[in-house]
């Protein structure tokens, strides 16, 4: 079992988070961010800035990214208008209109565990190419 990693800003606030951090993005999709370093890997600062997406950390609390010169400058806490299991919920819907249901009950780190193992179990789309000069299933 990984356990969630504390980490402390050194910079205008001392608010803190635990990671990993859990993201709900514009679409819904949730992903998952395991330390600072990988925040600006996965996502846009711009789009961090202007809020496009909702942080929780590993404790449940909701959390904004502050966005410093294009870096990450620390944490604040923030009132997301949606809590992290209703945000599992919802993306654990969009997961069941593609085939994979998820349970939603335990800790963060369960029910993350669980979207991972039903994302595994939907069917992979056809490449491009595939789709496009690919035959015809129903021949």
């Amino acid at each position: 079992m990984k356990w969630p990693v504390f980490v402390s800003y050194d910079f205008e606030m001392d608010d803190k988070a635990l990671f990993p951090l859990y993201v709900r993005v514009d679409d819904g999709e949730m992903m998952r961010i395991d330390n600072a370093d990988r925040i600006l890997y996965h996502l846009e600062a711009v789009d961090i800035a202007n809020d496009e997406y909702m942080f929780w950390d590993a404790a449940e609390h909701g959390l904004r990214i502050l966005i410093n010169k294009g870096k990450v400058g620390g944490v604040e806490k923030a009132d997301n208008k949606l809590t992290l299991q209703q945000s599992f919920e919802e993306y654990a819907e969009q997961l069941a209109e593609r085939g994979a249901a998820v349970d939603t009950s335990g800790t963060p780190e369960e029910i993350w565990t669980k979207i991972e193992k039903a994302k595994e179990s939907l069917p992979r789309p056809r490449a491009l190419f595939s789709r496009l000069f690919g035959r015809n299933s129903s021949r």
